[in-house]
């Protein structure tokens, strides 16, 4: 089974085709990179493989779970790290991964326990009660990545990852 599989998969915006019968397939423990130029359709398709855009043609499988009809199974797997920034600013780092832990069913003392852990990977556990506001680009950046791994995913997705 793929850890992703994308067929098929166009998407235009109007008249405009950003994407045209993409295909990537991705084995689980495989590392890919996709690189392109800025207006290469690289966010568009990290948009639908996570469901902010709809598509409408091709299909999208993680895991064997296709994206469009059966996207809470599928998208249970994957960590997502955005281009832009979502993390709260006005929370502390500890509150905006129990907001995230509780958005994916984690019980309460499970989530202290990954939280703990993941901000310790990353070097912050010192920091843990601080305001994101107060925290450096490149430390945002790191929260965010541990955010996406709270829930334990299995495919792991970073857009523009280096940003801050």
């Amino acid at each position: 089974m793929l850890a992703l599989d994308v067929n098929e998969v166009s998407h235009h915006f109007g008249d405009f085709c950003a994407l045209d019968k993409v295909k990537i397939s991705i084995k689980p423990g495989d590392f890919t990179v996709l690189l392109g130029l800025n207006g290469a359709g690289k966010t568009t398709l990290y948009s639908l493989i996570t469901r902010l855009y709809n598509n409408k043609t091709g299909l999208i499988n993680i895991y064997g779970h296709n994206v469009r009809d059966n996207s809470t199974e599928a998208l249970k797997h994957i960590g997502v790290v955005f281009q832009q920034p979502t993390l709260d600013l006005d929370l502390s780092i500890d509150e905006n991964l129990q907001y995230h832990s509780a958005l994916h069913g984690i019980p309460k003392r499970e989530a202290k326990i990954r939280i703990k852990n993941e901000i310790k990977r990353i070097g912050m556990l010192d920091k843990i009660k601080m305001k994101v506001r107060s925290l450096s680009g490149g430390q945002r950046r790191r929260v965010e990545i541990a955010r996406s791994l709270i829930h334990k995913p299995k495919l792991l997705l970073l857009d523009e990852p280096t940003v801050g």
